[in-house]
């Protein structure tokens, strides 16, 4: 197949069930897209110092935390009984709370992976069979 043609017939949704040992369920991953990506960046940037020291900085749990409420499919971290139980304002605040910090890297790993990231030379033979 050659590269036109690979575009034309690709499919830009792609899943993945991340198991999640404590909490005996699996949580179901998507791809996101670049728009999407930089959505997540700008809501977790922030200004520091002022005048003409002021830097924007990320806050780099707060953009797990918005990532992990666009690629996860099966939980809506915005659910009232959710924001109850874990007595969070939002379902960013919420994220954090209900999950364990390696569980957020792990979620947002597998989604980034599926996003294009981190394509290694050994996924670049599986394509090329």
């Amino acid at each position: 197949m050659d590269a036109l043609q690979a575009f034309l017939t690709a499919d830009l949704h792609i899943e993945k069930d991340i198991p999640l040992q404590r909490l005996r369920t699996a949580l179901r991953v998507q791809a996101i897209d670049s728009a999407t990506l930089d959505r997540a960046r700008e809501q977790a940037t922030f200004v520091v110092n002022t005048g003409r020291k002021r830097e924007r900085e990320c806050d780099n749990e707060k953009f797990k935390a918005i990532l992990i409420t666009h690629m996860v499919v099966n939980v809506d971290f915005g659910n009232p009984d959710l924001l109850q139980k874990y007595n969070a304002s939002d379902k960013v605040d919420c994220v954090r709370k209900a999950l364990l910090p390696g569980e957020i890297e792990r979620i947002v790993d597998a989604g980034l992976t599926l996003s294009g990231f981190g394509d290694t030379d050994e996924t670049v033979d599986e394509l090329k069979n």
